[in-house]
């Protein structure tokens, strides 16, 4: 039996992702076969994030590094085939093992996830569910759009399930309006267009979070938003040029996503810092599953 796999310190954050990491409690059970007993366990569990290619569990049961495991979601009720990629750290002193899935297809959150392209730097990403079907799905939103959102707490969106358009909020959100229909408006849209095109500034009051290998996870709030990037004011001064994860807008029930971004201005201001926040770009090599040592939002 191959030893279990030591935490390892935390990837940049620009390294390539190939789905979004989502920050959500899932209940799971990790049915596979014991190797030091010889015998098969089936072992409940939950998530700290999922990505469209495997996920970070609290499992208290000890795994070695590229077992194999089946993942079975308990809210889908769906199975997907995952190896153990090895022993991360959480934010308690539970096992947490990163897996991946075997096969790519594989998709037991029954969350729909875009896929990454370069163009998407600079888009709040949200997790959303249809309030006509409760479908979810991570949306990438604009500047325009994360706007709209933050007045309303919900958004039109085109679900595939309902084959319309429908009202979106974030799952179990009691917070959100019915706005109705989307009203059509081709000023809007060439404004939305004209601010996408230029990299324009839309004054926003949201919560943001920001993290740090080596410091607690700070909830900022956002003054302003565009496709380049954030400013908000944060408690300490984080030094130009660093390297961080960011969510927007954040929520303490869950379900953030981290992007990953770069700190460019830092200017004190009375009791807190204006914080400029670049959106990173894309680089370096793929990573399979999860690996490496997190700390999460409270």
């Amino acid at each position: 039996m191959k030893e279990e796999q030591t935490p390892r310190q935390t990837a940049p954050p620009d390294v390539l992702r190939r789905s979004d990491r989502i920050e959500i409690p899932i209940p799971v059970e990790a049915i596979g076969a014991d190797l030091t007993r010889g015998q098969t366990f089936c072992q409940k569990g939950e998530t700290l994030a999922v990505s469209r290619h495997g996920a970070a569990i609290v499992l208290n049961y000890a795994l070695a590094t590229n077992q194999e495991l089946t993942i079975r979601c308990l809210n889908t009720n769906e199975e997907a085939e995952a190896r153990v990629v090895g022993l991360i750290s959480g934010p308690r002193k539970d096992l947490v093992y990163g897996v991946a899935f075997v096969n790519p297809a594989s998709n037991p959150w029954g969350i729909e996830f875009p896929t990454l392209t370069g163009s998407d730097d600079g888009l709040a990403r949200i997790l959303l569910a249809c309030r006509l079907c409760s479908a979810q799905q991570v949306a990438h939103l604009n500047e325009i759009e994360i706007q709209v959102f933050d007045a309303n707490h919900t958004i039109q969106q085109f679900c595939k399930a309902c084959s319309i358009t429908t009202s979106w909020s974030r799952p179990g959100d009691k917070r959100a309006l019915d706005l109705g229909p989307p009203k059509q408006s081709s000023t809007d849209g060439s404004t939305a267009e004209k601010n996408r095109r230029k990299h324009g500034r839309v004054r926003v009051n949201i919560q943001a979070c920001i993290r740090q290998p080596g410091f607690p996870d700070e909830t900022v709030a956002c003054d302003d938003i565009s496709r380049g990037g954030i400013s908000c004011r944060a408690s300490r001064p984080y030094p130009k040029g660093s390297r961080i994860e960011v969510a927007i807008s954040y929520s303490a029930v869950g379900g953030n996503i981290f992007v990953p971004a770069r700190i460019v201005h830092v200017q004190k201001s009375g009791h807190f810092f204006k914080v400029g926040v670049a959106y990173g770009g894309i680089s370096g090599q793929p990573s399979e599953g999860y690996s490496g040592t997190r700390t999460y939002c409270a």
